[in-house]
């Protein structure tokens, strides 16, 4: 999700009602993105929420992987 940073992130920051800084903190821990919020933002980002939710899943799998070969 941290990939999307760049695309005016105070817009939809704003469009999402929250502040610049919260929304930075979501994109790189996404699992706290609200439904609500996740659709607002498929439909800003012209894409179907689905999407949104497959790569938020994907992303917390792959840091869920990663914790656990650290603490092995």
């Amino acid at each position: 999700m941290k990939d999307i940073e760049k695309l005016y992130p105070t817009l939809v920051a704003k469009s999402l009602g929250i502040n610049h800084s919260r929304y930075i903190q979501k994109l790189y821990k996404p699992e706290e993105f609200s439904i609500k919020q996740i659709i607002a933002l498929s439909s800003i980002l012209e894409l179907d929420p689905q999407t949104i939710i497959d790569i938020v899943l994907k992303q917390v799998n792959t840091f869920s992987k990663q914790g656990r070969k650290k603490a092995n």
